[in-house]
């Protein structure tokens, strides 16, 4: 008997190809591969949500994958963190466009944080705030049915809970 997919296997088959970058950019340890997994992300689960119909988290993860972008230069060029500025906007312009209620809330939310952590030049606060960031996203996920997408949130919060962990951001200092 010939293995068939419907459509429901497919969108989640996106997804958990999405879900595989979701686990793997939180164990780079550079800023830049962190980015770049990220990227990978976005790119996945744009395609996942569009699938699903979710068209707040499929704007807002076209808005990511070029937030991505913009965010690369932004530890050498100075100059370019008013291009990536100009990214931010777009999130509130997509929330209220694509509105449909408590998702789009929880979508918004997570890319506006990860915009945040983004913006950080940092790794160590670049992970902190994804820490706040990733739990919108799996409220969102599980409001819109990606199961894949919860995943990925899940790991990718216990593993930058864990990367924070070995580079001591939980110690407590002494003076």
């Amino acid at each position: 008997m010939p293995i068939t997919f419907d459509d429901a296997t497919v969108i989640q088959a996106i997804g958990l190809v999405g879900t595989l970058g979701g686990v793997t950019w939180p164990m780079f340890a550079t800023r830049l591969g962190m980015l770049l997994g990220q990227l990978f992300t976005n790119l996945c689960f744009l395609a996942h949500f569009a699938l699903l119909g979710a068209e707040t988290a499929t704007l807002v993860n076209v808005l990511s994958a070029l937030q991505v972008a913009a965010a690369i230069p932004l530890g050498t060029r100075p100059g370019f963190r008013h291009v990536y500025l100009a990214t931010v906007p777009l999130i509130a312009g997509v929330l209220l466009w694509s509105w449909s209620g408590v998702p789009s809330l929880f979508a918004a939310l997570g890319a506006g944080l990860i915009s945040l952590g983004r913006y950080q030049t940092d790794v160590g606060r670049f992970r902190l705030v994804m820490l706040l960031a990733l739990p919108c996203w799996f409220t969102h996920n599980a409001l819109v049915g990606s199961v894949p997408g919860m995943i990925s949130d899940t790991v990718g919060f216990a593993l930058n809970a864990m990367m924070l962990a070995r580079m001591g951001a939980f110690r407590r200092r002494t003076a």
